[in-house]
């Protein structure tokens, strides 16, 4: 009697079931779908796109978005790092040392240009695109990289112009051995912390000052901290005393001088031979450093002019 009613009560829970896995199994086809777009903390590959593509690339250094604008690519980039002066239309996306992950990519670059240093999250990098490493750290180092951004994005012709430029004027410049011995100071003014943060000769500022025709005053190659103390200041005594100003504005010459009155002894302080060279990427190290030694010299002159002695 219930023989008859039993396979119909069957075949409707079998087309329950069936409906309740299809929809399960395209809920969860639809959660990865989700993840795979958004989630940049998985280990899955990043394919990376060509910059013609219209993506573009990420600029991690000041010293590197200098660069592409330099050799006229500055359509290229998409993104910024925090230090970088701002670009009308182009977002940042942190620093190489601290970047915002999201941001890149959401962003949609997968080209990522990082000038190379210790602590650097290669890791996290890696996850949200291709990180192409720039060595930056000599001139020589400087040369190859700007070749290597030249390649990246496709201006090749200006790259190797630039950093042919760079490899003349910098690369080994011959310094008379009796020339001024100068001191660069970083900042305008003095540090009451200790003593002067200054340019160390074994860096590419200090090699800017051997194209400008000087000799550094400190003599010995420095690492750690750029700083020195009063002491060695005054056993430095330096010729000419230049303080290289990352503001807008060179203050005048007396109030420069007004920061060594406790340092009347230094024979820069007593030839009046202490100025300054200002601008707001001064201590950037990009394209802008070729014009900075035009600016040492002119500065230099201008001291001669008004009487300083050394």
């Amino acid at each position: 009697m219930f023989c008859g009613i039993t396979p119909v009560r069957s075949k409707t829970l079998d087309r329950g079931s069936i409906f309740i896995i299809i929809a399960l199994a395209s809920l969860a086809v639809a959660i990865s779908g989700l993840l795979s777009t958004d989630e940049f903390t998985g280990n899955a590959a990043v394919e990376s796109p060509d910059v013609n593509s219209g993506s573009g690339v990420v600029s991690l250094a000041p010293c590197i978005t200098g660069t592409l604008q330099s050799i006229g690519a500055e359509s290229a980039i998409s993104m910024i790092s925090d230090y970088c002066p701002q670009i009308a239309g182009v977002a940042r996306g942190g620093t190489a040392l601290a970047p915002d992950l999201e941001r890149i990519v959401r962003s949609g670059c997968r080209i990522l240009l990082v000038r190379s240093a210790a602590g650097l999250p290669r890791d996290q990098l890696a996850r949200v695109g291709e990180t192409i490493e720039l060595p930056w750290s000599s001139v020589e180092q400087v040369v190859a990289s700007i070749r290597a951004i030249g390649a990246v994005v496709h201006r090749e012709s200006s790259a190797n112009q630039l950093a042919d430029r760079f490899e003349k004027l910098l690369a080994d410049p011959v310094v008379a051995e009796d020339a001024p011995r100068v001191l660069l100071v970083i900042g305008s003014d003095l540090d009451a912390s200790g003593g002067p943060w200054v340019i160390k000769p074994n860096s590419i500022h200090g090699a800017v000052l051997k194209a400008a025709g000087f000799r550094n005053a400190i003599e010995q190659a420095m690492s750690g901290t750029p700083q020195i103390s009063y002491e060695r200041l005054l056993a430095i005594d330096p010729d000419i005393i230049l303080h290289l100003n990352g503001g807008r504005g060179a203050p005048a010459d007396q109030s420069l001088l007004d920061h060594y009155q406790k340092l009347s002894g230094l024979k820069a302080v007593i030839g009046g031979a202490v100025g300054e060279v200002s601008g707001p990427r001064i201590l950037d190290e990009g394209p802008e450093l070729l014009d900075l030694v035009r600016a040492i010299r002119a500065e230099v002159t201008r001291l001669a002019a008004g009487g300083a002695q050394w």
